[in-house]
């Protein structure tokens, strides 16, 4: 499933437009943008957690030279599904 797909679907469940209902998904996705770019965790009850995990820095080699570089470290954004969604999926 795509977002027109996700769009469509949402219009049809919930009986309105779909101009409507895109614009009701492009909020709940800023949203959870917002959400994660201030370092906030988002848990949906029975659905899951948006969060943001940490990288540490390390250092790897390039494969062509040889040469140690350092990578520094970097957020994630990651989700984790709630138990009853993952109990939902594997049927």
């Amino acid at each position: 499933m795509n977002k027109a797909t996700l769009t469509k679907f949402i219009a049809n469940t919930t009986g309105v437009s779909q101009p409507e209902a895109k614009r009701q998904l492009e909020q709940i996705l800023a949203s959870i943008r917002q959400a994660l770019e201030e370092g906030e965790t988002l848990y949906l009850p029975q659905f899951g957690t948006f969060e943001l995990r940490y990288h540490l820095p390390r250092q790897v080699r390039n494969p062509k030279t040889g040469e140690l570089m350092e990578v520094s470290g970097f957020n994630q954004p990651s989700f984790k599904p709630a138990p009853a969604l993952k109990q939902l999926v594997a049927g």
